[in-house]
């Protein structure tokens, strides 16, 4: 009897393992490894060519559809907010000029009457909109009368 252990025998056939040497198994899990990631990043390719083409437009469109609507509901205070910031420029450009003695640019002057007539057709929208759409020969639906 062995005081460490069972004693080691030479292997008598070329399939039993040596002296304390278990079976080797053979490396083949890396090609099968190397083909699954090979696999998934050739079917995320082909999802990326195929799919994004059909889905991002959709999801762009919904995207600006949203954005729109959120512009639209802010059309009122965005206005007067427009108005308010258009009023007090104008204000305190003449103030400064006033103050300092100087002219006022012709730039600032081309600037604030551009901003002028785009806030004012800001606020004049609603009462512009049917005469703007029937010149255009644009049908807009009549919204239904609220309660």
């Amino acid at each position: 009897m062995s005081v460490i252990g069972p004693s080691c025998n030479l292997p008598s056939e070329a399939s039993s393992p040596g002296c304390g040497c278990g079976s080797t198994a053979e490396p083949g899990g890396g090609k099968a490894a190397g083909t699954a990631v090979a696999t998934a990043v050739v079917a995320a390719a082909c999802a990326a060519c195929c799919v994004l083409p059909f889905t991002l437009p959709a999801v762009v469109l919904a995207s600006a559809g949203s954005l729109i609507a959120v512009l639209d509901h802010a059309h009122g205070l965005m206005t007067k907010l427009s108005i308010a910031v258009v009023l007090c420029a104008w204000a305190w450009i003449v103030w400064r000029s006033r103050r300092t003695g100087l002219k006022i640019r012709s730039s600032v002057l081309a600037a604030m009457s551009v901003a002028t007539v785009l806030t004012t057709t800001a606020a004049l929208w609603p009462v512009m909109e049917p005469t703007v759409f029937h010149a255009l020969g644009v049908a807009k639906k009549p919204k239904p009368p609220a309660g």
